[in-house]
Protein backbone atom coordinates (compact mmCIF):
# COMPACT_ATOMS: atom_id res chain seq x y z
CA UNK A 1 0.00 0.00 0.00
CA UNK A 2 2.91 2.43 1.05
CA UNK A 3 4.20 1.94 -2.34
CA UNK A 4 1.38 2.37 -4.00
CA UNK A 5 0.74 5.39 -2.29
CA UNK A 6 4.45 6.36 -3.39
CA UNK A 7 3.88 6.03 -6.96
CA UNK A 8 0.29 7.58 -7.26
CA UNK A 9 1.93 11.03 -5.57
CA UNK A 10 4.72 11.27 -7.47
CA UNK A 11 2.51 10.52 -10.76
CA UNK A 12 0.27 13.08 -9.58
CA UNK A 13 3.25 15.45 -8.96
CA UNK A 14 4.61 15.15 -11.93
CA UNK A 15 1.10 15.11 -13.91
CA UNK A 16 0.39 18.62 -11.88
CA UNK A 17 3.53 20.22 -13.03
CA UNK A 18 4.43 20.95 -9.40
CA UNK A 19 7.54 20.17 -7.74
CA UNK A 20 7.92 16.86 -6.81
CA UNK A 21 7.38 15.52 -3.56
CA UNK A 22 10.39 13.42 -2.09
CA UNK A 23 10.05 10.06 -0.29
CA UNK A 24 10.45 11.47 3.21
CA UNK A 25 7.60 13.97 2.27
CA UNK A 26 5.06 11.05 1.16
CA UNK A 27 5.95 9.20 4.18
CA UNK A 28 4.56 12.07 6.44
CA UNK A 29 1.77 12.77 4.58
CA UNK A 30 0.73 8.94 4.62
CA UNK A 31 1.74 8.72 8.67
CA UNK A 32 -0.62 11.90 9.26
CA UNK A 33 -3.27 10.24 6.99
CA UNK A 34 -3.41 6.97 9.14
CA UNK A 35 -2.96 8.65 12.17
CA UNK A 36 -6.30 10.74 11.27
CA UNK A 37 -8.45 7.74 9.63
CA UNK A 38 -6.37 4.90 11.47
CA UNK A 39 -9.48 2.20 10.35
CA UNK A 40 -9.44 3.38 6.92
CA UNK A 41 -7.76 2.80 4.08
CA UNK A 42 -7.08 5.90 2.12
CA UNK A 43 -6.86 6.89 -1.50
CA UNK A 44 -5.99 10.55 -2.75
CA UNK A 45 -7.34 11.51 -5.64
CA UNK A 46 -6.22 15.12 -7.18
CA UNK A 47 -8.97 16.91 -8.17
CA UNK A 48 -9.86 18.08 -11.36
CA UNK A 49 -9.99 22.16 -11.26
CA UNK A 50 -8.56 22.97 -15.30
CA UNK A 51 -12.32 22.48 -16.70
CA UNK A 52 -13.90 24.60 -19.47
CA UNK A 53 -16.74 26.03 -17.41
CA UNK A 54 -13.80 27.76 -14.74
CA UNK A 55 -12.82 31.05 -15.51
CA UNK A 56 -11.10 31.83 -12.27
CA UNK A 57 -7.58 31.94 -12.40
CA UNK A 58 -6.96 31.39 -9.01
CA UNK A 59 -8.83 28.10 -9.22
CA UNK A 60 -7.08 27.03 -12.32
CA UNK A 61 -3.63 28.27 -10.59
CA UNK A 62 -4.45 25.48 -8.11
CA UNK A 63 -4.60 22.52 -10.49
CA UNK A 64 -2.28 19.93 -8.94
CA UNK A 65 -2.34 21.19 -5.14
CA UNK A 66 -5.61 19.78 -4.10
CA UNK A 67 -6.20 15.88 -3.43
CA UNK A 68 -9.59 14.02 -1.82
CA UNK A 69 -8.51 11.60 0.96
CA UNK A 70 -11.11 8.61 0.09
CA UNK A 71 -11.57 5.33 1.29
CA UNK A 72 -13.92 2.83 -1.17
CA UNK A 73 -14.89 6.47 -3.05
CA UNK A 74 -16.56 8.21 0.31
CA UNK A 75 -14.80 11.14 0.75
CA UNK A 76 -12.31 11.47 4.37
CA UNK A 77 -11.41 14.86 3.46
CA UNK A 78 -8.86 16.91 1.27
CA UNK A 79 -4.96 17.67 1.10
CA UNK A 80 -3.71 20.99 0.24
CA UNK A 81 -0.10 20.61 -0.81
CA UNK A 82 1.52 24.22 -1.48
CA UNK A 83 4.86 26.24 -0.51
CA UNK A 84 5.34 29.26 1.53
CA UNK A 85 8.16 31.63 1.69
CA UNK A 86 10.94 31.70 4.64
CA UNK A 87 13.31 34.32 4.05
CA UNK A 88 15.59 33.62 1.41
CA UNK A 89 13.34 30.21 0.09
CA UNK A 90 10.54 28.14 -0.62
CA UNK A 91 9.04 25.49 1.25
CA UNK A 92 6.32 22.81 1.05
CA UNK A 93 3.85 22.21 3.42
CA UNK A 94 1.01 19.71 3.31
CA UNK A 95 -2.71 20.92 4.73
CA UNK A 96 -5.26 18.18 5.55
CA UNK A 97 -8.46 19.26 5.88
CA UNK A 98 -11.75 17.09 7.44
CA UNK A 99 -15.08 16.81 5.86
CA UNK A 100 -15.89 20.00 8.02
CA UNK A 101 -13.62 22.29 6.09
CA UNK A 102 -11.80 22.85 9.40
CA UNK A 103 -7.51 21.74 9.14
CA UNK A 104 -7.19 18.32 10.56
CA UNK A 105 -3.18 18.51 10.35
CA UNK A 106 -0.41 21.10 9.11
CA UNK A 107 2.76 19.70 7.98
CA UNK A 108 5.78 21.45 7.05
CA UNK A 109 7.44 19.02 4.73
CA UNK A 110 10.43 20.03 3.97
CA UNK A 111 12.74 23.43 5.36
CA UNK A 112 16.23 23.42 4.24
CA UNK A 113 17.39 26.32 6.12
CA UNK A 114 18.88 26.66 10.03
CA UNK A 115 17.21 29.52 10.92
CA UNK A 116 13.99 30.27 11.10
CA UNK A 117 13.19 26.47 11.26
CA UNK A 118 10.73 26.52 14.31
CA UNK A 119 8.03 26.66 12.18
CA UNK A 120 8.47 23.17 11.54
CA UNK A 121 7.56 22.71 15.52
CA UNK A 122 4.47 20.06 15.90
CA UNK A 123 3.52 22.28 18.54
CA UNK A 124 3.51 25.31 16.71
CA UNK A 125 2.03 23.66 13.97
CA UNK A 126 -0.76 22.31 16.12
CA UNK A 127 -2.34 25.72 16.52
CA UNK A 128 -3.48 25.90 12.86
CA UNK A 129 -5.87 22.76 13.95
CA UNK A 130 -9.56 24.27 13.80
CA UNK A 131 -9.21 27.03 11.65
CA UNK A 132 -11.55 26.84 8.40
CA UNK A 133 -12.78 29.34 5.43
CA UNK A 134 -14.80 30.58 8.19
CA UNK A 135 -12.19 31.80 10.43
CA UNK A 136 -8.71 32.52 8.50
CA UNK A 137 -5.77 32.34 10.76
CA UNK A 138 -3.75 35.28 11.27
CA UNK A 139 0.58 35.56 12.11
CA UNK A 140 0.44 36.85 16.13
CA UNK A 141 -2.99 36.84 16.43
CA UNK A 142 -4.26 33.07 17.35
CA UNK A 143 -1.04 31.80 15.85
CA UNK A 144 1.81 32.96 18.00
CA UNK A 145 4.48 34.79 16.85
CA UNK A 146 7.77 32.77 16.94
CA UNK A 147 11.04 34.78 17.80
CA UNK A 148 13.71 33.77 15.12
CA UNK A 149 11.04 32.78 12.34
CA UNK A 150 9.22 35.89 11.78
CA UNK A 151 9.21 35.88 7.97
CA UNK A 152 8.82 31.72 7.70
CA UNK A 153 6.29 31.98 10.47
CA UNK A 154 3.97 34.76 9.16
CA UNK A 155 4.80 33.34 5.34
CA UNK A 156 3.05 30.04 6.15
CA UNK A 157 0.11 31.52 7.77
CA UNK A 158 -0.36 33.41 5.03
CA UNK A 159 0.30 30.60 2.81
CA UNK A 160 -2.33 28.07 4.38
CA UNK A 161 -5.10 31.90 4.72
CA UNK A 162 -4.69 31.90 1.06
CA UNK A 163 -5.11 27.92 0.87
CA UNK A 164 -8.63 28.00 3.38
CA UNK A 165 -9.83 31.15 1.00
CA UNK A 166 -8.96 28.71 -2.02
CA UNK A 167 -11.13 25.65 0.27
CA UNK A 168 -13.84 28.24 0.21
CA UNK A 169 -13.80 28.78 -3.69
CA UNK A 170 -13.53 25.23 -4.61
CA UNK A 171 -16.56 24.75 -2.45
CA UNK A 172 -18.85 27.22 -3.57
CA UNK A 173 -17.99 26.00 -7.06
CA UNK A 174 -18.71 22.43 -5.60
CA UNK A 175 -15.52 21.06 -6.98
CA UNK A 176 -15.11 19.13 -3.93
CA UNK A 177 -15.47 15.99 -5.38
Amino acid sequence: MKTLLIITFSFLALASGNPRLSKESIKMIDKSVKELYPENKAEYSMLKLNLPEIDDPEILNSEGKWFAVLEKGEILGWLNIDKAWGRYHEFDYAMIVDTNFQISKLLVLNYAATHGNAVTGRKWLSKFIGFSPDSIPEYGRGIDAISGATISGNGLTESVAGSLNMLRKLKDHNLLK
